[in-house]
């Protein structure tokens, strides 16, 4: 992701509840965000690999029907390692979730929330990817 503030970064929005992932898209949407939505890991494995420009950061719930959002956000990491990722979920997933939350660029966001904050978590988030960003390039240049 361009760390310009004048860039929309991408949010690919995971839930299987169909309302809590429009609402979550709305306000995205209106804090300015491209938004990109899937209802199941599948497809949104799908939407991610396809997505151009790449998605900057995955918002998915952690228990989902089939793949949890701990296996795609693993599965979307392979093939985009600078996406950032927010696990939503109404109960604490446990130490699998907490060792990848340790990894950086990863945040944990309990359900119920209000949508200010979903949307300060996102900003945080791309924010923290933008510095790792910009610590890289100063090692190269260095």
């Amino acid at each position: 992701m361009n760390s310009e503030r004048n860039t929309t970064a991408t949010v690919l929005v995971v839930d299987d509840d169909e309302i809590l992932r429009h609402l979550m898209c709305k306000t995205l949407e209106n804090g300015a965000f491209r938004v990109l939505a899937a209802g199941n890991g599948a497809d949104a494995l799908t939407v991610c690999q396809r997505a151009e420009p790449p998605v900057d950061l995955l918002i998915a719930d952690y228990s989902m029907p089939g793949m949890t959002g701990l296996q795609l956000s693993r599965e979307c990491c392979s093939f985009n390692p600078d996406l950032s990722v927010l696990h939503i979920s109404g109960s604490w997933p446990g130490d699998e979730l907490r060792t990848d939350l340790a990894l950086g660029r990863r945040r944990f966001l309990a359900k119920p929330f209000r949508m200010s904050e979903l949307l300060s978590n996102a900003k945080e988030v791309l924010d923290m990817q933008a510095e790792v960003a910009r610590s890289r390039e100063l090692r190269i240049s260095a």
